[in-house]
């Protein structure tokens, strides 16, 4: 096992073909749910509608915006009442929190800047699209942008740690959010067009050249590999030029942003991706340049100091999306999800099989009541609790609780190749290996039904003992050796208290089957052949 940080800090641990989140030195995973973008802008409002809600929902985690523009409202003036505010509600509902710092951009745009970025044109040039309309994007070409941009962030980390080292309630950072140039490929003002002449970077050509091997797809298709560092954009990546220079400028920025910041706590900090929708998505329809599917290996050039490129993942293709985030250089972190059917679901499969360090619904605070907390003003102090005992709230609360009290047990076994995870979806197979059966998996409600899709993880202790978890489905078992049956030793019905196992029922007769009803649950499975 690898310490990346070994200092007593939250920390990523590299352990066999996984990571895992160390906090307070013990493995973590986050379990989480994000507010409304303007929720924590206010600390009366979080205390009347959020906290409660993220604790209804058995989340041991809050993920929650910090706004530039509400701690630096005059240059150089930092006020952080609103961050400690945070900090201090989020301890007294025991989460843990996970600061996004919606800094430069937010969804490509830089709405969320001071306003005296916002009126600084000249200081702060915007990105002009190629027919010159000036977008509200800041360049990420410009010098005072970067650090001003980075100056707020390490003021910022460095109040983090003058109130939160010891208690560490803070255990990762989000540098940006979902950073890129809608609407353009790359910035075509005069600045930028000078940029795009020159010659490629040689540190990113040596980065493709000793990373030639294990590159995507695209760039595999659009890399000259045997060009030179004497060439410009365009002669070296062909029609993906544009969108390679402002994912390598965009990087590079960020990186630098988070270096500053981890100069005064050195705290886990990712970037988040709104991805390309479908692969003939042109370039300035999704924020071009940000590390979507197209370009991780130019941000894993360009971002050092960037732990992890972490998925939003909205689209149908869940797992897919997944299997191309989860790297031996970056581990799984999903900062933004649905929160519809699926959701209860896919947190399963993308601990077990892809072993996330964190799982996170966004607009957490209005899963299930139908209300949008902008359009209808503050919601009555408890209204989490008039909540309806059906829909999807109530199963992921259930999915987080179990899997909770699961995590000891769970991350032992993140990079064992002793876990799968389980997942109702047209692409998944219907039988899976592991240990010394192989498992036929039948689904209680049809894919698509009013019904919730099934989910779970299976983890072998050995050859022959199972731990399954999750709900909607049964599993039976076939032998791996030739000529030889498999039958059951025992099914015990149980649960986990702090990773400890409390027996419940032991099945037999009628009930002699591993069967996992609507709602989540785990049984403990022994076989033997014969």
């Amino acid at each position: 096992m690898t310490h990346i940080n070994n200092n007593g800090m939250p920390r990523l641990d590299k352990c066999g073909d996984a990571y895992r989140l160390i906090v307070n030195e013990r493995p973590f995973i986050s379990l989480a749910g994000e507010v409304h973008n303007s929720s924590s802008s206010s600390l009366e409002y979080m205390n009347k509608n959020v906290w409660e809600r993220l604790v209804y929902f058995n989340c041991n985690t809050a993920v929650i915006p910090v706004s530039w523009e509400l701690i630096e409202p005059l240059e150089g003036t930092f006020d952080f009442t609103l961050v400690q505010g945070l900090i201090e509600g989020a301890r007294k509902h025991n989460l843990k929190l996970v600061f996004i710092w919606f800094g430069m951009w937010k969804n490509s745009h830089s709405t969320y800047v001071p306003a005296w970025v916002k009126r600084d044109t000249l200081r702060f040039p915007r990105v002009q699209s190629a027919n010159g309309k000036k977008l509200p994007i800041v360049s990420c070409h410009s010098e005072e942008a970067l650090q001003a941009d980075s100056k707020a962030f390490a003021e910022l980390m460095r109040f983090i740690r003058q109130i939160d080292s010891t208690e560490q309630t803070v255990i990762m950072i989000q540098v940006e959010n979902e950073v890129g140039f809608l609407g353009t490929a790359r910035d075509c003002s005069p600045q930028a067009d000078k940029l795009f002449e020159e010659n490629v970077p040689a540190e990113l050509i040596q980065y493709l050249k000793d990373h030639a091997e294990h590159l995507n797809a695209f760039l595999k298709k659009h890399w000259d590999s045997e060009g030179t560092d004497l060439l410009g954009w365009t002669q070296l990546f062909g029609s993906a030029a544009e969108e390679i220079f402002t994912a390598w400028h965009m990087s590079r920025f960020i990186d630098q942003v988070a270096a500053a910041g981890k100069a005064e706590y050195h705290l886990p900090m990712f970037v988040n991706v709104w991805l390309k929708q479908y692969e003939e998505q042109d370039p300035g329809q999704y924020p071009t340049g940000g590390p979507n599917q197209n370009v991780i290996d130019i941000w894993k050039a360009g971002g050092p100091h960037i732990d992890i490129i972490a998925p939003d993942i909205y689209l149908n293709e869940f797992a897919q999306v997944c299997e191309i985030y989860d790297r031996p250089d970056n581990p799984l972190f999903i900062p933004e999800t649905r929160r519809d059917s699926v959701t209860a679901a896919n947190v399963f499969y993308a601990i077990g099989e892809h072993q996330a360090l964190g799982y996170t619904p966004f607009g957490i605070e209005t899963m299930d009541n139908g209300v949008d907390p902008w359009s209808a003003g503050f919601l009555p102090p408890n209204h989490f609790m008039v909540m309806e005992s059906t829909g999807v709230g109530p199963l992921l609360s259930k999915s987080y609780e179990l899997l909770h009290h699961m995590t000891p047990v769970i991350t032992q076994y993140y990079g064992t190749r002793q876990m799968r995870g389980i997942l109702q979806d047209t692409a998944y197979p219907s039988a899976v290996r592991l240990g010394g059966y192989r498992f036929q998996l039948r689904f209680k409600n049809r894919l698509n039904s009013e019904s919730a899709p099934a989910g779970g993880l299976i983890i072998a202790v050995s050859d022959h003992d199972y731990i399954i978890a999750g709900h909607g489905f049964s599993v039976e078992f076939t032998s791996m050796e030739p000529g030889k049956s498999a039958e059951f030793i025992s099914i015990d019905e149980g649960w986990y208290e702090d990773g400890n196992w409390v027996p419940g029922r032991r099945l037999n007769g009628d009930e002699y089957r591993v069967s996992l009803g609507s709602e989540p649950q785990v049984l403990k499975v022994s076989l033997y052949c014969h």
